[in-house]
């Protein structure tokens, strides 16, 4: 009898989960989707995904969080708008294409601007496509793809330039730019090696041109002393920049000022000298000193943070110092890396400039017969090692009134000190900083090929036009021509067609005294996005996503508020892209070792599991990736046995008044889970999501499924309530995990609710009176399993709790009796032990204390009362049902329950039969 009607739970659902094989089978599942196209739509900000390189670690943790959030909405109700941009233009691309080549043996490195841009497209191209294949194994939701090569939008950015060009807010400057003079084109940040190193460094002698009263006493020629490591820079110099600081004057037959740790370092060579007195950096800043080698070129002096020549076009750290004092970014470097000096052409990086600088100025008597050594910086590429050099070029900028920055903070209502010291709104703060460094300035082009071409046509005769912007002819009208024709035709046009083909009708006639220049624009001049938020990492703050709202504010006067930016992933201490050592592919699908031994992956939702949880002080490791592992393993064993039980018996619905103590208990902790993890996503806090999902599956549902599961098995129809709670902890556990877990979810519901779960509002008021009762409960139970755990260590057993009895010794009507005031047989199953007693002091007292195996005591704080439990625990001596697991009295090999329930379920199939 009891073999043939033994229920053991069977179910085609595998606990083990194969990510390399199951999550392809799943893949078109996971990432189609329904939405009603009458619901309140949701925008996401999309920042154009550069093709360049590969896919590493921060594109993944970037897309995961965005298909986490369109998800999410998705379940609340939202429309979503399912788009993914890529940037296919851009000087990234364009030395990633020549370094491709260079890679493949190409020695060639002269082009014209229609191989150069056949060259980056078809690079481009096979980017886009291995980028698609990779993104869609991610399990992300099916999205429209944009490209920014695409004619319509390339004319909708010229439309945008021509908008500005109307307002006369497109003027000419120079840029700094890192110049690789055998391409001759400029090299992206992310493309170059900085360095530095000691290089001999020169005392030069400044001469002030203008002096106070106090330095005219010394009736001689005073000079202001600089050592300087690179002097070639010297005739590009336009300011210089002193530290505060005391400063010293000694006379020979001149005066010389110089720096204490200057005359300290060399005072030997000053014996001769006489010490007239000190001076403090305010007593000269006004002045000013010729630049050593043409006397007719007077430098000002400003307070800086180092003793050196301002020199921003040679210069980086100089820029920022250039835009706040107005400076010239001018400098003197021709596209082939030589110093333009005296009519002569200088080789900058063999010396060649340096050597000629040295020795006008030993001519001139401005060099201290010194040498020592000093810092300076050094450039180079990457993957082709070549010495790089900084160098201005002319570039166009987007002009913008700096009173723009008064009314942006007026209009967001931003303080700055408040938003350092509340720690929020940080980002608009340095959204501040970014538009106040700018001085009023954006630069919109690139000095390269590859991009959205600007028309424009440099007049050879400039007399012959009316209106020229900076001997240019550039305005509104040709350029919205100009777009509508890359519409219909392709912006290879610029270079494929005569310059009377690509002006309007009303300017032909000036096209013979015209010719093209190469300028386009900057990939971060890109079209303002109106969204609903936007979610960036932090290194774009200060790139696109910066430039976006730029556009935003000049373009609609309106500005984003709801931004967030989430860390940078790092590794040894370095961003996580700059390393091969973790790849996306070995992680996902695995790799085969040197022994040819194949590593297996470990699939898309462990990764997106993972990097929910990392932060920026996290270094990502192997042992990241194999606790997730553990972690998801271990919940679908959960699962694993929830479906077990729920397939064998049907479900009916169960009113929340009838449920019964430890199903009430489990459900008001399922609704208070599902209304702490709503939070932690309206917050975007998918790290605290995935935690909250996991400790209430291990420390709540693993408990409950294991008190109750043998008992469903064994008497399903008499535990109704708890099969209908497996079904709600089934259902709603793995619909609020859904937007995390995709794979996993559908692998383990295929029916997936497409909703978010709805809880009765008079359950969830009730579950959050009674939070406090429900903490203290779990409390309980946790120290009640600590100690079960305790007793298995001691007594080299396992599974003994359901061989215990748990005796509570509590007074009558005390708090500790009030809290615990029910059916034995209900709190047996909470904490899952074969027996629980109630009795007093007394009582307990009659038992033999020899037979007691642990006692302890609980104590927590109720409200404003002190809970004091004293626990004992005791051996049931019955053996155990092999039918329920129980430990009870044997009758025929089972229990008496089991018996009575047999019979009745036999006459129940015999009345059917």
């Amino acid at each position: 009898m009891t073999s043939k009607l033994l229920m053991i739970p069977k179910t085609k659902f595998n606990p083990r989960f194969h990510p390399t094989s199951r999550e392809i089978e799943l893949l078109s599942q996971v990432i189609k989707f329904e939405q009603n196209v009458d619901s309140k739509a949701f925008t996401l900000h999309e920042n154009p995904l550069s093709v360049h390189g590969k896919l590493h670690l921060g594109h993944f943790y970037n897309k995961i969080h965005k298909d986490i959030i369109k998800r999410y909405k998705l379940l609340r109700g939202y429309k979503i708008a399912p788009s993914m941009s890529f940037e296919l233009f851009g000087p990234q691309i364009e030395h990633a294409a020549f370094q491709q080549l260079i890679q493949q043996g190409t020695t060639q490195m002269e082009y014209d601007e229609i191989a150069i841009r056949q060259i980056c497209s078809k690079y481009a191209e096979e980017q886009l496509k291995s980028y698609l294949e990779q993104i869609q194994r991610w399990g992300i939701l099916e999205q429209e793809i944009s490209l920014t090569i695409d004619p319509r939008y390339q004319k909708k950015v010229l439309y945008q330039l021509a908008h500005f060009l109307e307002k006369n807010q497109i003027i000419k400057e120079q840029k700094v730019v890192i110049w690789s003079k055998s391409r001759l084109s400029e090299v992206p940040l992310d493309s170059v090696i900085i360095s530095q190193r000691d290089v001999p460094a020169h005392a030069i002698k400044f001469r002030f041109t203008r002096l106070s009263p106090n330095f005219k006493k010394l009736k001689c020629v005073v000079y202001l002393v600089l050592e300087l490591p690179s002097p070639w820079k010297i005739p590009s110099a336009k300011a210089i920049q002193l530290m505060e600081q005391e400063w010293l004057v000694i006379k020979d037959k001149e005066a010389l000022i110089m720096s204490k740790q200057f005359f300290n370092t060399h005072k030997d060579e000053f014996s001769m000298h006489k010490f007239v007195g000190t001076i403090v950096t305010s007593d000269i800043i006004n002045l000013t000193v010729d630049n050593g080698l043409n006397e007719f070129i007077d430098l000002r002096m400003i307070i800086g943070e180092q003793n050196n020549i301002i020199c921003p076009a040679h210069q980086m750290d100089d820029i920022p110092l250039a835009k706040k004092y107005k400076l010239d970014r001018t400098g003197m470097v021709n596209e082939n890396g030589q110093l333009i000096y005296e009519d002569e052409e200088l080789d900058i990086l063999n010396n060649e400039a340096n050597q000629q600088i040295l020795k006008d100025l030993r001519e001139k008597n401005r060099i201290l017969n010194i040498v020592s050594s000093a810092q300076d910086v050094f450039y180079h590429h990457k993957v082709t090692g070549e010495q790089l050099l900084l160098r201005s070029v002319s570039a166009w900028f987007l002009k913008f009134d700096e009173q723009l920055i008064k009314q942006y903070k007026e209009k967001y209502n931003i303080d700055e000190e408040n938003a350092k010291l509340n720690n929020k709104d940080q980002i608009y703060t340095s959204y501040i900083e970014l538009m106040e460094s700018l001085c009023g300035q954006l630069c919109i082009t690139e000095h390269n090929v590859w991009g959205i071409p600007i028309p424009l046509f440099k007049a050879t005769v400039p007399k012959k036009f009316d209106k020229l912007k900076n001997g240019y002819l550039l305005n509104a009208d040709i350029v919205r021509h100009f777009a509508d024709l890359i519409e219909n035709n392709g912006s290879d046009i610029y270079w494929k067609w005569n310059i009377v083909d690509l002006l309007p009708d009303q300017y032909k006639h000036l096209a013979q005294h015209l010719e093209k220049h190469t300028c386009v624009l900057n990939r971060n001049f890109s079209l303002p996005q109106q969204c609903d938020l936007i979610y960036e990492g932090q290194d774009q703050n200060e790139s696109f996503l910066f430039s976006s709202q730029m556009m935003m504010i000049l373009f609609h006067k309106k500005f984003n508020r709801k931004i967030y930016t989430h860390p940078v992933l790092q590794y040894n201490k370095d961003k996580i892209s700059k390393t091969n050592y973790f790849t996306l592919e070995s992680i996902i699908d695995g790799q085969i070792k040197a022994n040819e031994l194949n590593q297996y992956g470990c699939g898309v939702d462990i990764l997106r599991a993972l990097v929910t949880s990392i932060n920026e002080y996290d270094e990502f490791s192997q042992f990241m990736i194999d606790k997730k592992k553990e972690q998801i393993n271990y919940i679908r064993k959960i699962y694993w046995q929830i479906i077990g039980c729920l397939e064998i018996a049907s479900v009916t619905l169960v009113e929340f008044k009838d449920l019964k103590f430890y199903d009430s208990y489990i459900y008001q902790q399922l609704i208070l889970f599902v209304s702490n993890i709503t939070k932690a996503y309206e917050d975007l806090n998918f790290g605290q999501a995935y935690q909250l999902y996991i400790d209430f599956m291990q420390n709540y549902v693993s408990l409950y499924v294991s008190s109750t599961r043998n008992k469903i098995i064994a008497f399903h129809s008499e535990y109704q309530n708890s099969l209908y709670i497996y079904f709600k902890i089934y259902d709603i556990t793995l619909n609020v995990i859904q937007p995390i877990l995709c794979f996993n979810a559908r692998d383990i519901h295929t029916k997936l609710p497409t909703s978010w779960p709805k809880i009765p509002v008079s359950h969830f008021q009730e579950a959050q009176q009674n939070i406090v009762t429900l903490n203290l409960l779990h409390k309980l139970q946790k120290e009640i399993n600590t100690q079960i755990d305790l007793v298995q260590e001691r007594i080299k057993q396992k599974n003994v709790s359901k061989k215990l009895e748990i005796v509570f010794i509590i007074e009558p009507n005390t708090y500790e009796s009030q809290l615990i005031d029910l059916d034995p047989n209900e709190l047996a199953l909470f904490f899952d032990c074969g027996q629980i007693t109630i009795e007093t002091d007394y009582l307990n007292k009659q038992r033999p204390t020899h037979i007691c195996i642990s006692s302890f005591f609980v104590k927590e704080q109720f409200y404003h009362q002190k809970i004091n439990y004293h626990l004992k625990f005791y051996e049931i001596t019955h053996n155990q049902c092999p039918r329920c697991l129980e430990h009870k009295p044997l009758i025929s090999d089972i229990c008496q329950d089991c018996i009575d329930y047999i019979q009745i379920e036999e006459e129940k199939l015999k009345q059917i039969n």
